[in-house]
């Protein structure tokens, strides 16, 4: 079992929801929250200790050319070959592999596409402190539990979304060691820690003080962090050596995780990887000056195609550069404007921006933002007698079923995008309850009932990584640990990942998800939402539900209805996890 200092008991609710996770607006701008901020954090700290980097075999973390060509970094020191870089080199005989090993597939056994790669067992010295954090026994990560506003707690409540930091500490403790539970962590446990946020997400000034107190504690890696601080949490533990999982809210664009390298992951794209598959995408609809607006309304049918794009900001702002950057990137860009999150302001922000794209002939608004503006902007839209194409880049959540219905009808009809989301299925298909039941057993619910999808993922690479660094644990060999698991997903219903470089971004990657599907939305299907609660209106994914690469994008097919999926209810071949039963010791197996 994996120790907690103060996890909270938590209620395990048997509550049915459907088709998996809504982590909503807790983590708000996971996915648009490009900061920019000044300074890195490669440097030693009085120690010494800040990355490994001393090993002569050191990647150049903080360089788009690190690791020129394509794959997996070799092995350094006394981190572990795979069975399948065994069995290539004719030397599977000459370790022994754990029970755990699949030796079929060379991966874990863990009934999910996601599953580790085996690596021999582990037996000797493990080198006991090897970075701070570390011990010969026990690996040490603290949980950030985020406060909130009073008008986001009232929000999230009256959608009955909201979770406790209780609840949410526990949810992490257990993804935790679902994940670990056949994963070779080298003689040591992790021992989980929960900190209690003492600011708001923007609140620049508590985040730095929050992170020299979660210094003090020792960590070797912190999971969360506050969303809206513009990267200040990060860059005070990646300037102390310290590795953060999530530890923005928002992901990062390579800029700042270049300059961060190699302590600050995510589990999203970052936003320009997000612009790289927006762009090939919308590269196909013909946004040329001369292509049609086919399924704008009114009088901007058939008229050329016009771009604008909103985009959330802070204040001060912080997406300035990222957006003169891309200004000329996004095909044909004729208005960029943005808006700040002010839950109250918001409605009359949205009314002075549908004047204004309605004024300048926008016949195609790109949103990227958060999943309340579009509520205001689409009323206000309709209001206006306005009646753009809406693109929607899948950006915090706005490509759920959830959030789609709240946006108004007359507008949706003429919304499309794409989506990084996996494809919606059944509860009992979904990867992070099926995985959670295979471990705590039939029935089981995470005590976090609605953002468990947002707190599982760092727990699955966070396994991956201290399973593949080896017993030297340090940030390097954690990283190089992340880079060498080859990419796993790309099916409808799990997203591709990697991390390193393999080839689908030109950077070198500390995020998660490299991959999108086409969507658009189709008022006429009646259908379960995320929470389960059935209503008219689904988005649905082009190509049935087939997933694609900024290089790789297929021709547009909206709102053509053939070949395409909402709802998935059976797994394809891409996707389809295997069968094995519940490892030893777990509460599924009576342990």
């Amino acid at each position: 079992m994996l120790p907690a200092d103060d996890g909270g008991s938590g209620d395990r609710s048997a509550k049915l929801r459907r088709y998996g996770p809504l982590a909503l607006i807790v983590v708000l701008l996971l996915a648009v929250g490009a900061v920019i901020v000044v300074g890195g954090g490669g440097d030693d700290d009085e120690d010494g200790e800040a990355a490994g980097a001393s090993s002569p075999d050191s990647l150049e973390w903080g360089s788009a050319e690190a690791g020129t060509e394509a794959g997996a970094p070799a092995p350094v020191g006394r981190m572990p070959v795979t069975y399948e870089e065994a069995e290539e080199a004719g030397e599977v005989d000459d370790h022994t592999w754990p029970d755990a090993c699949d030796t079929e597939t060379g991966r874990l056994k863990m009934p999910s596409v996601f599953a580790f790669p085996c690596v021999p067992e582990f037996e000797g010295d493990n080198g006991g402190e090897t970075y701070t954090g570390v011990t010969a026994d026990s690996i040490k990560i603290v949980y950030y539990a985020p406060e909130q506003s009073a008008d986001l707690g009232a929000l999230l409540g009256a959608m009955d979304a909201d979770d406790t930091p209780e609840a949410r500490t526990e949810t992490v403790q257990d993804y935790s060691e679902l994940y670990t539970s056949l994963s070779e962590l080298y003689g040591r446990e992790l021992v989980l820690e929960r900190f209690a946020a003492t600011g708001l997400p923007d609140d620049v000034v508590a985040s730095v003080a929050d992170a020299q107190d979660i210094l003090a504690m020792d960590p070797f890696v912190v999971i969360g962090g506050p969303a809206l601080d513009r990267g200040a949490f990060a860059q005070e533990l990646a300037d102390a050596g310290v590795l953060c999982f999530g530890c923005t809210g928002s992901a990062l664009p390579e800029a700042m995780a270049l300059e961060m390298a190699p302590y600050v992951w995510g589990a999203l794209p970052s936003p320009d990887q997000i612009l790289d598959l927006l762009d090939a995408w919308v590269e196909g609809l013909g946004i040329d000056g001369e292509t049609p607006a086919e399924f704008a309304g009114g009088d901007l049918q058939g008229q050329a195609r016009k771009n604008g794009v909103i985009h959330f900001e802070q204040d001060p702002p912080v997406f300035e550069q990222t957006t003169e950057e891309r200004r000329n990137e996004i095909t044909e860009v004729a208005l960029i404007e943005s808006y700040i999150l002010d839950l109250p302001n918001m409605p009359a922000k949205a009314a002075e921006l549908i004047a204004q794209f309605k004024s300048e002939g926008i016949t195609t608004v790109t949103f990227l933002g958060d999943p309340i503006m579009p509520i205001y902007l689409t009323r206000a839209a309709t209001e206006a007698d306005y009646f753009p194409e809406w693109i929607f880049t899948g950006t915090v959540f706005t490509d759920t079923n959830m959030f789609g219905r709240q946006y108004d009808p007359e507008q949706m009809v003429r919304a499309a995008g794409i989506s990084q989301l996996a494809a919606p299925v059944d509860q009992d298909m979904s990867e992070y309850i099926r995985m959670y039941r295979w471990y705590f057993g039939e029935d089981t619910m995470p005590a976090a009932a609605n953002q468990y999808g947002v707190l599982a993922p760092p727990s699955i690479w966070l396994a991956a990584a201290l399973h593949m660094a080896g017993p030297d644990l340090t940030p390097e060999t954690f990283a190089r640990g992340l880079f060498r698991l080859p990419p796993v997903g790309g099916g409808p219903t799990t997203p591709r990942v990697s991390y390193g470089n393999w080839g689908y971004f030109p950077e070198y990657d500390y995020q998660a998800i490299d991959d999108a599907a086409e969507i658009w939305w189709d008022p006429t299907v009646e259908a379960e939402d995320e929470r389960g609660a059935m209503g008219m209106g689904v988005w649905r994914r082009s190509n049935n539900g087939d997933r694609f690469t900024a290089d790789e994008v297929p021709e547009p097919h909206l709102f053509e209805e053939e070949n395409t999926v909402t709802v998935v209810d059976e797994f394809g071949p891409g996707d389809r996890p295997p069968d094995y039963p519940a490892p030893e010791g777990s509460p599924a197996a009576g342990g």
